[in-house]
């Protein structure tokens, strides 16, 4: 790959700005106007015929920044028959006031406020020296022409009665169909059907809506996985999951998403995320418990190592302790205490089982600080102590292994 191709890569995802090369082909500027020309008669540099003008009287001594009426800029240089576009991009965040009187003074209407703030904050926030020296250091790598910086301030083209703008601004069809789908994305997840949720998910993909991590970079995409996954989140705690729980598996994808190369390894990472709390929610119903104790379980689960009340338990649980006792007991036959006995001394046998740790260490990762103490559960809940049940496991392992 040569730096030319590494860049078209490289910039997007460090600086934002999209990068585009223009090489004759009429289908680049073609894409190119439909992606970033908001208003034709404002924005005629961001044509196929105001780009192509432009080529045609540009030079190769300049770094030319190009600034048109609608408040967006474009860094743009050539290199023999090859011009090089960096961005669109905007240097300030959105001011609905300034906004404002700037349409007024281009001779837009008010209606056309929400179409421009579409656009406008689709686009990066870059300073104009960051663009610049962006462009400084593609060109010395590229030919190492010297090249000074000269600034355009484009006019908007005449006086038009009746201003047009793009039409993926103006559709709110297609915005409301994408909010549609995610609330039935968020609803299939809420009733653990995972096959609903992948079919919800590829119909949001579709949806042409004009947010900035539909885009191809892999640093759009990562934003948008983080909506994904919040949009999953939500769905979980809509079918009644604990909120430690929730942020756990989040938080184990978020770290995974962030080491992916490809789109397509983004997207299974998604899936599965999608799957494991369809898989969780379904579980929690087939046990026959209600959300509020499935959540005290859940809690107890990832918190096993800590001490905890069972006052602590019920408001995890969102629910206060006297109603959260009685429930409790009612769903699973036993009280909060004999249940996170069993659960830890349930954890604590697969490691004498399975681990070489010293049964003080094994006490203490389950929550029991007191090792005497920690035996004495033990016994009564698995009928020997901790040291006979490993010698008990230990010789079923090796007599196995024997025959």
């Amino acid at each position: 790959m040569n730096f030319l191709e590494s860049s078209a890569m490289l910039v997007p995802a460090l600086t934002g700005m999209e990068m585009t090369l223009y090489d004759g082909n009429a289908d680049t500027l073609s894409q190119f106007e439909g992606q970033y020309c908001f208003s034709p008669q404002l924005q005629n540099i961001y044509t196929v015929k105001g780009l192509e003008m432009f080529f045609q009287g540009s030079t190769e001594d300049r770094i030319y920044i190009l600034a048109e009426p609608m408040g967006t800029h474009l860094a743009a240089f050539r290199m023999g028959e090859l011009l090089v576009l960096l961005g669109p991009y905007v240097e300030t965040g959105w001011n609905e006031k300034a906004s404002r009187l700037l349409l007024a003074n281009l001779g837009a209407s008010e209606a056309t406020l929400p179409m421009y703030k579409a656009y406008r904050c689709k686009l990066p926030i870059v300073r104009q020296e960051e663009a610049v020296r962006t462009a400084f250091l593609l060109t010395e790598n590229l030919d190492g022409k010297v090249r000074t910086v000269e600034t355009l301030c484009l006019e908007a083209e005449g006086q038009s009665p009746s201003l047009t703008f793009s039409s993926l601004y103006a559709n709110a069809e297609e915005v409301n169909r994408r909010y549609q789908m995610e609330d039935i994305f968020i609803k299939a997840i809420s009733q653990g059907n995972a096959r609903k949720a992948y079919w919800a998910w590829r119909e949001m993909g579709k949806v042409q809506s004009g947010i900035r991590f539909i885009s191809d970079s892999m640093q759009d995409q990562l934003v948008g996985a983080a909506i994904v996954r919040t949009l999953i989140r939500q769905g979980g705690k809509l079918g009644g999951l604990s909120p430690v729980l929730i942020d756990s598996v989040s938080q184990e994808y978020a770290q995974r998403m962030k080491q992916t190369a490809s789109a397509g390894e983004l997207g299974g990472l998604m899936f599965e995320m999608c799957g494991r709390l369809c898989d969780e929610i379904r579980e929690q119903r087939r046990s026959g418990w209600s959300p509020i104790v499935r959540r005290a379980a859940d809690y107890m689960e990832l918190n096993l190592s800590k001490p905890m009340t069972t006052e602590e338990i019920a408001q995890a649980a969102g629910e206060n302790k006297r109603n959260f006792v009685s429930r409790f007991i009612r769903e699973t036959g036993m009280t909060v205490k004999e249940y996170l006995a069993k659960l830890r001394c349930g954890i604590a046998a697969q490691l004498l089982a399975d681990s070489e740790s010293g049964i003080q260490e094994i006490a203490a990762y389950v929550g029991y600080l007191d090792n005497n103490y920690f035996s004495k559960v033990f016994k009564d809940n698995l009928g020997m102590s901790p040291q006979s049940y490993r010698t008990v496991c230990k010789t079923s392992f090796h007599g196995l292994s024997d025959k």
